[in-house]
C-alpha cells in the first residue's frame, strides 16, 4: 500500500513542478518585455563598432588596450520608443572600471537630443536575477518539496524585513537599534516558518540568540584593548563617525546564518532522538550533539572561510598587481574580511556549549515536570 502512495505522491510533484516550469519560463518572457514599466528609458544595442584606439604601459602587468564602441541602440520605452539613438562607449582589456557591451544587451541611458550622442547609465540586468532567482526556487523545491517552499518564503520575509531596516537607518534610526531587532526578527521568523511553532524551534531560537550575544561580547571586549581597524578602508565609507558600528553590526548579522544552522542542526538531532527514546539521559544527549558538531563544525568554518576571505580575493588582486605590497593588502583590506571570518567562527564554535547548556536546562525541567 506504500508505493501506491508514494508513486501519487511522486506523480504530484512532478506535475507542481512541471506546472512551476512553466510559469517560470512565462515570467522570463514578461520580465525580458517589462521596459514600459520603468521610469528610466532603456534601449536595447542593435549594432556596435568597435575600435582600438591607444595602449598603456601598466606598472607590472605589462600593456592594457583601450577601446571606444559607436553604439547604435533602439529606444523601447518612453515618448520616444522606437527611435535610434547614437552612444559611446569606452573600455579596456582588464574591464576594470568598465565593460564591453554586445548586441541585444539592454541599457539604461540618458538619449541626446538634435542628433547628439546619449550617455550610457549602465547595463539591465533584471532578466539574468530573475532567471537565476527561478532556478534557485526550483531547484528548492525539486529537492525539499514543501520544506523548500518554506525556506523560500523565509528568504522573502528576510529580504522585506532587510529593505525595512535599510530605509529606516537612512531615516535616522539607531544602528544597534536596529540589528538587535533584526537579529531576533531573523531568527525567529526564518525557524519557525522553516520548523513550525514547536520545542524543536523555540530551543533552536534560544540556542541563536545566546550564542550571537555572547560572540557580540567577546568582540567587544577585544575591540576594547586592541588597536582599532582601518575602518576609513571600508569600501563605500562615506559616514566616518558611523564606521566602527556599521562594521560591528554587519559582522554580527553575517554571522547568524551560519550559528542558526549549527543550532537547529544540534537541537534537531537531540530532539529526533528524544522522539525515539524518551528516556535518554542528558549525557546521552550531549554526546551525541558533540558528535554532531564534530561532523559539521570543519565543514561550516570552511564555508565561512570561503565567503569572506575568499570573497576579497579579486581586489587583492588587483591589488597584488598595481605594485601594492602584501603586508599592505593583509593591513587595509583583507584584515576586515579576516575579522569577519573569525567573529563568525567564534560564533560557531559558541552554539556547540550553548547548545548543551540549554538541553541541560530543558532535561532538567523536563524530568521536574514528570517528577511533579
Amino acid at each position: 500500500m506504500a508505493r501506491p502512495n508514494a508513486s501519487a505522491s511522486q506523480r504530484r510533484q512532478a506535475i507542481l513542478l512541471t506546472i512551476l516550469f512553466l510559469c517560470a519560463v512565462a515570467g522570463y518572457v514578461v520580465v525580458d518585455h517589462d521596459d514600459a514599466w520603468y521610469t528610466s528609458t532603456i534601449a536595447v544595442i542593435t549594432e556596435i563598432q568597435t575600435e582600438h584606439t591607444e595602449t598603456q604601459s601598466g606598472v607590472s602587468i605589462g600593456n592594457e588596450n583601450y577601446y571606444v564602441q559607436t553604439i547604435a541602440a533602439r529606444l523601447t520605452n518612453g515618448t520616444r520608443a522606437g527611435e535610434t539613438i547614437r552612444l559611446s562607449n569606452q573600455y579596456t582589456d582588464s574591464g576594470v572600471r568598465d565593460e564591453c557591451y554586445r548586441v541585444g544587451d539592454k541599457l539604461f541611458v540618458e538619449p541626446g537630443g538634435n542628433g547628439e550622442i546619449g550617455k550610457i547609465i549602465g547595463q539591465k540586468r533584471d532578466t539574468l536575477i530573475y532567471l537565476l532567482a527561478a532556478a534557485l526556487l526550483l531547484g528548492m523545491l525539486a529537492v525539499a518539496g514543501a520544506s523548500g517552499l518554506l525556506a523560500t518564503l523565509s528568504l522573502l520575509f528576510n529580504i522585506a524585513l532587510l529593505t525595512i531596516a535599510l530605509r529606516c537607518y537612512l531615516d535616522g534610526w539607531n544602528i544597534f537599534a536596529l540589528t538587535g531587532v533584526l537579529i531576533l526578527l531573523f531568527t525567529i521568523l526564518s525557524l519557525l516558518i522553516a520548523n513550525g511553532w514547536n520545542r524543536r524551534s523555540v530551543l533552536a531560537i534560544a540556542v541563536t540568540l545566546l550564542s550571537i550575544a555572547a560572540t557580540a561580547g567577546i568582540f567587544l571586549v577585544v575591540r576594547a584593548y586592541t588597536p582599532a581597524l582601518q575602518y576609513q578602508m571600508l569600501e563605500y565609507a562615506v559616514v566616518p563617525d558611523d564606521l566602527s558600528a556599521l562594521f560591528f553590526c554587519e559582522i554580527m548579522v553575517g554571522g547568524l546564518g551560519a550559528v542558526m544552522d549549527v543550532a537547529i542542526s544540534l537541537i534537531s538531532t537531540a530532539d529526533e532522538l528524544l522522539m525515539h527514546n524518551p528516556d535518554l539521559s542528558y549525557e546521552q544527549l550531549r554526546d551525541s550533539v558533540r558528535a554532531v558538531s564534530d561532523d559539521i563544525m570543519g565543514t561550516m568554518v570552511n564555508v565561512l572561510f570561503f565567503t569572506y576571505i575568499c570573497g576579497g580575493l579579486p581586489e587583492m588582486l588587483l591589488m597584488l598587481r598595481n605594485n601594492l605590497t602584501v603586508s599592505f593588502v593583509w593591513e587595509y583590506v583583507l584584515s576586515f574580511e579576516l575579522v569577519r571570518f573569525l567573529v563568525g567562527s567564534i560564533g560557531l564554535v559558541l552554539a556547540v556549549p550553548i547548545s548543551q547548556l540549554v538541553l541541560k536546562l530543558w532535561t532538567n525541567r523536563r524530568k521536574g515536570a514528570q517528577h511533579g
